[in-house]
């Protein structure tokens, strides 16, 4: 069995069971919706919603793993070990398995018990393939999902209701049906 790691940004701590939905705002900015857990591009850091001051900042790419180790930040990268080998701290590191990752990919990034994110087609553009595919790679073990602001609602069920299968949290309506 895999130890999984715990998610730690800023104040904020996410706990290993718990699915992440990581908001990217479209090219006109707006708001970000409620049922986003973290708001930014990858443009520049990630701000936790819920987080506050320096240490709440989660970096994006391979190429700022210095820099996150320096400021104590996560960070979401391709090549975890590398980051962790850089001395970005074991609780911020985030293997990125990219857009629409192979079921496989997936697997053997949830077997190093690091959170892997995914992003299931371009943001904003959510159908109900990206949505099926958001439950596989939740199924699989993904706990980080990257999507655009108007996916975030319908992404946030999906993974509810994921949750709710697997037994992690219960579910948001229960009905007894009669008949």
């Amino acid at each position: 069995m895999v130890t999984r790691v715990e998610l730690r940004l800023g104040s904020r701590v996410f706990d290993r069971d718990d699915f992440v939905i990581w908001c990217v705002p479209g090219p006109e900015g707006g708001d970000v919706p409620e049922d986003a857990d973290l708001a930014g591009g990858p443009g520049g850091p990630v701000r936790a919603r819920s987080a506050s001051g320096p240490g709440a900042e989660l970096l994006v790419g391979d190429d700022l793993a210095e820099r996150a180790a320096a400021l104590g930040a996560g960070l979401v990268c391709a090549d975890p070990g590398r980051a962790r080998a850089l001395g970005v701290r074991a609780d911020g590191v985030v293997a990125d398995a990219g857009t629409d990752p192979s079921a496989a990919r997936v697997t053997e990034l949830v077997a190093t018990g690091l959170p892997v994110c995914v992003a299931a087609g371009p943001a904003g553009k959510a159908g109900s393939a990206a949505l099926a595919s958001l439950a596989v790679y939740a199924w699989l073990g993904a706990r980080v999902f990257r999507v655009g602001a108007p996916d975030v609602r319908p992404a946030r069920q999906v993974l509810d209701m994921v949750a709710s299968i697997r037994g992690t949290r219960p579910p948001a309506v229960s009905r007894r049906g009669l008949a």
